[in-house]
């Protein structure tokens, strides 16, 4: 049994959410289909009235958003940093303005149709994540038959599969396999 030291803020759980939009195992991705599924998606997680528009422009903000975070998911794990979806981000971020609040929401959407500002609070999650360190233990398996991106919470923030009795077992199983190949047995 694993014991939990550094919990995942509630506040945060969104922003996992949304990374996890795309599923690499399973060959699925919730916002692929345009508009309409984005809008499904931050429905579902009550981000968005029933009633508010959604854009393709809207559209490819989140997916600038989500492969900005999913790539910084993937570097806080030792991937190789990724110029041009650290640029995705940085373009998605600047659309998303934000303003200083009072606690408990540090930073909140400024004057954002209902689309924008759910994007923002993601936006504004991300931002405070940074801030406070803990974005460091949101990481990305670097599993490429997984890319599942998940919240260490272990205690020295070192966890590297986002399970290793299936991620880390196979890598192991990988490795062990390269090194009997190369070496000869008698």
């Amino acid at each position: 049994m694993q014991h939990v030291t550094h919990p995942l803020p509630a506040w945060l759980e969104p922003v996992l959410a949304f990374i996890n939009t795309v599923d690499v195992e399973t060959g699925t991705d919730d916002l692929a289909s345009g508009p309409p599924a984005l809008a499904t998606w931050l429905r579902s997680r009550r981000a968005i009235p029933r009633t508010a528009p959604v854009s393709w422009p809207d559209h490819r903000l989140a997916l600038d958003l989500r492969t900005g975070l999913r790539a910084l998911a993937l570097h806080n794990n030792g991937g190789p940093p990724d110029p041009a979806a650290t640029d995705l981000l940085t373009g998605a971020l600047s659309r998303l303005p934000l303003v200083a609040a009072l606690p408990p929401t540090p930073l909140r959407p400024h004057r954002l149709p209902p689309t924008r500002a759910a994007l923002a609070h993601l936006a504004a999650a991300y931002t405070q994540a940074v801030a406070t360190t803990q974005w460091s233990r949101i990481r990305q398996c670097p599993a490429t038959d997984c890319a599942w991106a998940f919240w260490d919470s272990s205690a020295k923030g070192s966890r590297r599969w986002c399970s290793m009795s299936v991620c880390g077992n196979r890598a192991k199983v990988r490795a062990f396999t390269r090194r009997n190949k190369l070496t000869p047995h008698h």
